[in-house]
């Protein structure tokens, strides 16, 4: 929640004190509102007693006069229990779920201050009753850059109930080079500009270091993208200013190695800033990372099913940042395949996710789907199947999807980047994607028609987005 948001009152009371034994007293509050092409998108946090419930949210959307045309989220029904007098034993117990899960030894973690919340497993789509229960949420950081997780523990019995990774496999732009240095576990070993000196800034002259040029020409470009297409400055809504006399920039720091790898095999948005190990810098890969960052500051998605569509979303975006730069590695055969010409070859097949390099299920419940799936990078491939679908078209599962073109596609998917809460589900995914499209058509942005709408229709229906996960 922003300071000084306005409140939606479902209960007059709004209380605060969390660690106090009360009655829990539900409010919802405005979070958030974006303008978008068709009107705007308002955001709604909902709270109890003044303690934010994890994933209950409510989002709106109004059309240009102001009237609410479609409205998505979720909320819990109620709380049971109280949070006690303090958060004693709740970091330990975080650092010991990492260390089980992990096998990493507990001496090499350490646990951020705990933050209090509510949690409703059912909103991130668990069967069962909606009750919220008192939580924690513990960020547990390790020695690698990369070991960085979110752990919500039980207030009151300490049980782990719920964890997700912290870090997403990212104008005015800085790039550093690590020159193969083996970077440690916290964000400050690999920032640019107080970690590694600035190698090329903004307007600078080129580096001797092809990946420094290459992802100088990549932050331009996912910057223009999104200036020209969606409106937003990503400098602005992502960028980081260490106080080293560069001011809020788009930072990214490459060629670092771990621990035990070097050159180090993927790419990674931390939070604030990009890291790259050597030679994994295409276009498309540095767009998905930087969505990363996107979706932190709009949808926020984390944990379960929401996890896997934070991929999705950034592998989405980061396909329309190469296809719109015209980058060779994302025309022709190339054209829906993630990662080609990076170090690590094309990883995913969007329009076949099923050939991928590990293959993904195309369709929710079909082959290969597992719900929940603890890899977030599998059921991710539902996500890219219905946007090649929508944006090229083709026959498949039943339905024939007459391609929208990539400009319209963009519009579509921007609105579903901002409609989604934290705990979305894939259900709620195709739900955004009909909403979103249907308040496109009645602004008439974009050129965007009800027979457009029909089609991604039935994209979702070929993709079983309209399906509850089994």
């Amino acid at each position: 929640m922003v300071a000084g948001a306005a409140a939606v009152v479902l209960a007059t009371t709004v209380l605060s004190a969390p660690a106090q034994a009360i009655t829990a007293q539900p409010s919802l509050l405005q979070a958030r509102s974006t303008a978008m092409p068709f009107g705007s998108v308002q955001r709604y946090q909902q709270e109890f007693a003044g303690v934010p419930v994890f994933g209950g949210q409510i989002v709106k959307t109004l059309n240009r006069a102001g009237q609410v045309i479609a409205t998505h989220g979720k909320t819990t029904a109620k709380t049971t229990g109280q949070f006690p007098a303090s958060d004693a034993g709740a970091a330990a117990a975080a650092i010991g779920d990492v260390v089980k899960r992990t096998g990493l030894p507990s001496s090499g973690l350490r646990a951020d201050a705990a933050k209090p919340y509510w949690y409703d497993a059912t909103l991130g789509g668990a069967r069962g009753e909606s009750v919220a229960v008192p939580t924690y949420q513990v960020v547990v950081h390790g020695k690698q850059l990369e070991d960085k997780w979110t752990e919500v523990v039980d207030a009151r019995s300490r049980q782990v109930l719920a964890s997700w990774s912290e870090t997403r496999e990212a104008v005015n732009r800085d790039v550093c080079d690590a020159n193969r240095t083996v970077v440690g576990g916290s964000n400050d070993s690999v920032r640019c500009g107080t970690s590694f000196k600035v190698d090329r800034a903004e307007g600078g002259a080129e580096s001797s270091v092809a990946d420094v040029n290459n992802v100088y020409t990549f932050f331009g470009q996912a910057s223009d993208f999104y200036s020209k297409y969606v409106a937003t400055d990503l400098t602005g809504l992502i960028g980081a200013d260490y106080g080293d006399g560069t001011g809020k920039a788009l930072r990214g720091t490459v060629r670092i190695c771990v621990q035990g790898q070097c050159p180090y095999a993927n790419a990674f948005w931390d939070g604030e800033q990009m890291a790259f190990g050597e030679g994994v810098t295409t276009d498309d890969i540095t767009g998905h990372e930087l969505t990363h960052g996107v979706t932190q500051q709009t949808s926020g998605l984390s944990g379960g099913q929401a996890d896997s569509i934070n991929e999705g979303l950034s592998d989405v975006f980061g396909k329309f940042i190469g296809i719109t730069s015209n980058d060779p590695n994302d025309t022709g055969a190339n054209r829906w395949l993630l990662g080609s010409g990076s170090s690590l070859g094309a990883i995913r097949n969007m329009k076949d996710p099923r050939s991928s390099k590990k293959a993904q299920p195309d369709m929710v419940n079909g082959p290969g789907w597992t719900t929940d799936n603890p890899d977030v990078h599998i059921n991710d491939g539902v996500v890219n199947k219905t946007d090649y679908l929508i944006t090229d078209g083709d026959t498949f599962n039943g339905q024939t999807v007459k391609g929208l073109g990539l400009d319209k596609s963009v519009q579509i998917w921007w609105g579903v980047e901002n409609t989604l809460t934290p705990s979305a589900t894939f259900k709620d995914v195709g739900a955004a994607l009909n909403s979103s499209c249907s308040a496109l058509a009645q602004a008439g942005t974009g050129g965007i028609t009800a027979d457009d709408c029909t089609q991604v229709a039935n994209a979702v229906l070929a993709t079983q987005l309209a399906q509850d996960p089994s």
